[in-house]
This record gives structure tokens, sequence and C-alpha cells, in this order.
């Protein structure tokens, strides 16, 4: 029979959180899980580290799968590897340097057989370690969420939603770059279950803000690859909308969307924007003329797109 939850786990370059992550993890109160840990090549002793918690929960051994990546193949890759090899009734994923509620899986797995969710979403906290700030999503279970998806109002990381297993079976695009490719996958798995998804406020997740990490780095390389990575996964969302015919009803999410590409330049873009300007209006330049005209934008926002668009907005900020 198969295990009611797999839960998925990249490991790269973790070996100072992996210890916490796997202890809560192990000591979760459910007791028929899957544990899928893809190990992506990495460099460091999160691996070693990892089987040595798992002699401290000998009940667990069975239930966990280990792959190991040929080579360093980036996150998405290992989190579709990790999807692939999933056998449980309903799948869930765990960043390695993350931790959960101890009760986090019995408590979602438990709310989504009793109402019968093909998807089910909790609230999280984001934390340094020591202080804990609850996120709420606020999320009315009549309104779109794909909209909110798209629009980046609601946040497609899959770590805080349990899916049904064949829900799953449903993806036609699996991202192969790694910023933004949680939402690439949150998009197509919620246009598969739209009428049947399920919410719960209690912050289950433990979703831990790194500054030292590669994705909070400002400098010129890691901007510049943060913004191609983010272009290639929204470029495949685009197709995705295209092929299920939702392109024109979601068009002006697509605009907001567009523009999030746009906000991993803004660090260079602030401090030398004689550079980086005409850099910034090239991507997806079509939303240049439609972005400040937008009436479901924030009106400040659209403001400071156009204050930026004309070349004015870096000097502006820093002024204020």
């Amino acid at each position: 029979m198969n295990a009611k939850v797999s839960v998925v786990v990249p490991i790269y370059k973790t070996e100072k959180y992996i210890e916490r992550c796997a202890r809560s993890l192990f000591g979760q109160t459910l007791e028929d899980m899957e544990y899928i840990f893809v190990n992506d090549c990495t460099p460091d002793s999160a691996m070693q580290i990892l089987f040595s918690i798992l002699d401290y929960y000998p009940e667990r051994k069975t239930q966990v799968v280990v792959i190991n990546q040929p080579h360093n193949m980036g996150a998405a890759k290992a989190r579709e590897v990790g999807i692939k090899s999933a056998t449980g009734q309903y799948i869930i994923h765990c960043d390695s340097d993350d931790w959960v509620d101890i009760d986090m899986y019995r408590t979602m797995y438990e709310k989504a057989k009793d109402d019968n969710l093909d998807m089910l979403i909790c609230d999280w906290y984001e934390t340094n370690g020591k202080n804990h700030k609850k996120i709420t999503q606020n999320i009315n279970l009549k309104c779109d969420l794909l909209s909110g998806l798209i629009n980046r109002s609601i946040s497609g990381s899959l770590c805080n939603k349990l899916v049904a297993s064949y829900i799953y079976t449903g993806i036609k695009h699996y991202p192969t770059d790694h910023m933004m490719e949680d939402v690439v996958y949150s998009i197509q798995l919620a246009n598969a279950c739209t009428n049947r998804i399920g919410y719960i406020s209690n912050p289950l997740y433990y979703y831990y803000y790194n500054e030292n990490s590669v994705c909070h780095q400002s400098d010129e390389d890691s901007c510049m690859s943060r913004c191609r990575q983010a272009c290639v996964n929204i470029d495949t969302i685009i197709s995705y909308l295209k092929e299920e015919k939702l392109e024109n009803k979601y068009a002006t999410e697509l605009v907001v969307l567009k523009n999030s590409a746009r906000v991993f330049l803004w660090p260079l873009l602030m401090n030398k924007p004689k550079k980086y300007l005409s850099l910034w209006r090239s991507i997806y330049p079509e939303i240049n003329t439609c972005y400040p005209f937008t009436k479901a934008i924030d009106v400040r926002l659209r403001v400071i797109f156009f204050f930026t668009w004309i070349g004015i907005y870096p000097y502006l900020h820093k002024l204020i």
C-alpha cells in the first residue's frame, strides 16, 4: 500500500541546516510517510549528517529513498526527479534549509482526506531561526487561485501545498531553471484541481530567510542570472497558458508576472541606472505601454514603473 504522504527534499550545500530539517521530518506524528531525498551532488557533508540523524529514527529507515544525481543539475531538476519517484497518495515538498511543524503532514493529510481535496494550502512562518513572522495568504476558496499564482499575490511555493499525487501526472512542463520554478508547477497543479482546493490558516511550515544565500546576493552576476532564469520559467508559464487557452483570461495577471522578471534587476538599476535602464526596458517590452495603465495594479506600483521607465525613479529613490 502506498504511503499517505511523500515529501520531496532536494539537498545541495545545506550542511548547516539539514539536521534541523531532518529531525522535523522524521519526528512527524504522521507515521505512514515516504521521504525522498535528492542528493544534487552536494559537495559538503549534508548527506552524512542526514544519515547520522536517521539513526535516531530507526522506524523511518524503510521509508527513506535517496536519489543521487549523476552531477549537479539544479533544484528544478532535483524536484522533478523526486516528483517522478514519489509513490504516496499525496505529494509535498520541503527545502533542506527549512523545517516543519511536528504535526504538519498529519494535520494536512487528515484535512485533505476528510474534505476530499486535491490540494490543501497552509500558512507558514518566515524566520531567521529565532524570530518568526506569520505569512497569511488570505485565500478565499471562492477566488480564482490561478489568478493569484500568476500575478504573484499568492505564493507559488510547493512546500505549503499538499497535492494529490494523480494531479501531478497532469504536469506538462517541467521547469529547467531555478528561479520561480515552483510557480511553473503550482500554476499547472492549480489548473488541474481548482474546484477542490482547501486552505487552513495554521502556520505549519518554517521558511528560513538566509540573507547570505545565493537568492539574496545582489552582485551583477547573481542578479543577471536570476533574471535570466525567471524569464525562462515565465516563458514556460506563458506557453502553458496558451496551450490551455487561458492567455486572454489572465492577460492582466501576465503583465504583472512579466514585470516580476524585471524585479531581479532592481538592485543593479538603483545603483547604476544609466547602465541597466535599457536592459530593464527590454525585458518583455510589450508591458512598457500597458503596465502603467492597468487599473488592476496598485497605483503606487504603476507610478514607480512609469517614473522608472522614463529614467527618473532611480534618482528619486536615492533622494527619498
